[in-house]
């Protein structure tokens, strides 16, 4: 397996944990809160449900260091940039400003995961 088993903790790679983790824990708070603004409940379900696994694999996965759990946060950014193409209602705007820093973010942290030995 070509996983590492705990990442370097450079500044860069704790600040952009941090930033990761923080948005996702932000997003599932939003995403809960879903059906009070209105919205559908299984729409609601649906995004909750999503960030919860993000924060799941950033908080243990991509902690130690693994390399999908690298790739698969990439997911999150993308799943986040999406709204924009679908719609344009004023709270997409909060999504593609997520996304922006999620993928900044990602970029500060990779240095941990691709590091030659």
């Amino acid at each position: 397996m070509s996983t590492q088993t705990e990442a370097t903790r450079s500044m860069t790679f704790k600040l952009g944990w941090i930033a990761l983790l923080v948005i996702s824990a932000l997003a599932t708070l939003n995403h809960m809160m879903l059906p009070v603004y209105g919205e559908r409940v299984t729409f609601a379900i649906g995004w909750t449900g999503y960030s919860l696994y993000s924060i799941v694999v950033l908080a243990i996965h991509f902690r130690r260091g693994e390399r999908w759990a690298w790739y698969s946060t990439w997911i999150l950014v993308i799943g986040f940039g999406l709204p924009i193409l679908i719609n344009q209602e004023s709270y997409v705007v909060a999504y593609l400003i997520a996304a922006g820093v999620m993928a900044v973010s990602l970029l500060l942290t990779r240095p941990a995961f691709f590091q030659t030995r």
